[in-house]
């Protein structure tokens, strides 16, 4: 990638699709800035929880956060850290109190107007590869590349299973399919925000596709683009 040549890339898609995984791979091979703006949102979701012990019942979530400072460091061996106040989270935010909390944050369109103007901000400097499910649709409606990755609800939920058992958890493959079904109906039917594939995406099905093959083919579609 050229330094003189800014480019954004956008990558959307359904739970489970591998698109965080994927994206942040990328831009360890093309020294991208990966930029995880589901991490902002959960970033949100724990300060909320921290403050007040439980998400308050109001709109417009964002008048709690004017005095918050959000910052993320893509590090070299692909991780990437959330701060809050310059306090690293990125261990914080990744629990089950937070996943069962971040719908309610991430509905607030007041919230998600703060979030899209901070991943702007964030993409000004650098060349960005950015995963979500309204990135190329709302965040960058105007991203030099688009991107939907996609696979079937099986392949997903197999993906999702093998997760967690690696990590030690116990889980029913047929619970992790309804709830991957279920988030596919939630993402796609929501007011704002909801998950939409573009007409200007390129759609990669990456049902019967090897994790290596899926990173060779957007590599090349962003080199393709950059030559």
């Amino acid at each position: 990638m050229t330094e003189n040549r800014k480019i954004i890339i956008a990558v959307d898609g359904p739970a489970g699709s591998g698109k965080s995984s994927i994206s942040k791979e990328v831009a360890k091979q093309l020294k991208l800035k990966y930029i995880d703006s589901g991490a902002v949102y959960r970033a949100i979701t724990w300060y909320l929880l921290e403050k007040h012990d439980e998400i308050p019942a109001k709109h417009n979530l964002s008048d709690y956060l004017k005095d918050v400072f959000f910052d993320q460091v893509f590090n070299e061996d692909g991780t990437c850290s959330t701060f809050l106040n310059e306090r690293d989270i990125s261990n914080d935010i990744r629990t089950e109190v937070i996943a069962k909390n971040i719908g309610i944050v991430s509905d607030d369109i007041s919230v998600r107007e703060l979030v899209n103007s901070i991943l702007r901000k964030w993409s000004e400097m650098y060349s960005v590869i950015m995963d979500g499910r309204d990135i190329g649709s709302v965040v960058f409606p105007d991203a030099n590349i688009k991107i939907y990755l996609d696979a079937s609800v099986d392949v997903r939920a197999v993906r999702r299973f093998e997760e967690y058992k690696e990590t030690g958890k116990n889980v029913d493959i047929k619970d992790i399919k309804k709830q991957i079904a279920l988030r596919d109906t939630q993402d796609m039917s929501r007011p704002f925000g909801k998950l939409e594939r573009r007409e200007d995406a390129i759609y990669i099905d990456t049902s019967e596709m090897k994790k290596e093959d899926v990173i060779r083919k957007v590599c090349s579609i962003i080199k393709d683009y950059s030559m």
